[in-house]
């Protein structure tokens, strides 16, 4: 009785919590930059009423509502959370330079600190350029630290049409 009972406890596996939680996404954490910068996929508000319509129409009010892009825009985010199981995806406003790098001219515009780097006419000319971004995880330490797992990575993947990337998030004007 006592060698069954030994052998049962051989094959019993303890979890830790290392074993039960999924493995995090391997990336690497760029370099920090003047604003926080945002793991995720460039989405369009268009694309998140697409996948609203298809995804919980019953949800969605009457096409002719005057508040129908914005409740198709909130469910579209709530039923990519309660899909992928990721619970800190956020919706954020990155820039989207061409060429990839943020200009400091961007930075210092966003942040009302242009006076000494553009002149007026350079300043009415300013164009910068932006994207909706849903965010899996940021640069910040705890953000970071709680990143999702390579499977819900994987999934969110498979239903946008393309990966992740970092961008540089705009700070809000007050």
């Amino acid at each position: 009785m006592s060698s069954l009972l030994s052998k049962s406890f051989d094959t019993l596996k303890i979890s830790t919590p290392n074993s039960i939680r999924q493995q995090r996404i391997r990336i690497v954490r760029p370099k920090k930059q003047p604003h926080i910068q945002f793991y995720g996929y460039a989405i369009s508000r268009e694309w998140l009423v697409r996948f609203a319509e298809q995804h919980c129409p019953e949800e969605l009010p009457d096409r002719n509502s005057r508040c129908y892009q914005t409740n198709a825009i909130m469910r579209a985010y709530e039923h990519l959370v309660d899909l992928t199981g990721i619970n800190n995806l956020d919706p954020v406003t990155c820039f989207n330079p061409k060429g990839g790098l943020v200009p400091p001219e961007w930075i210092a515009v966003y942040d009302g600190d242009y006076d000494d780097m553009l002149s007026d006419e350079e300043l009415l000319a300013f164009q910068i350029q932006t994207v909706y971004v849903l965010s899996v995880c940021s640069d910040e330490d705890d953000s970071f630290e709680e990143r999702p797992s390579q499977e819900q990575v994987d999934y969110i993947t498979r239903l946008v049409g393309y990966g992740p990337q970092w961008w540089m998030r705009c700070r809000s004007v007050y």
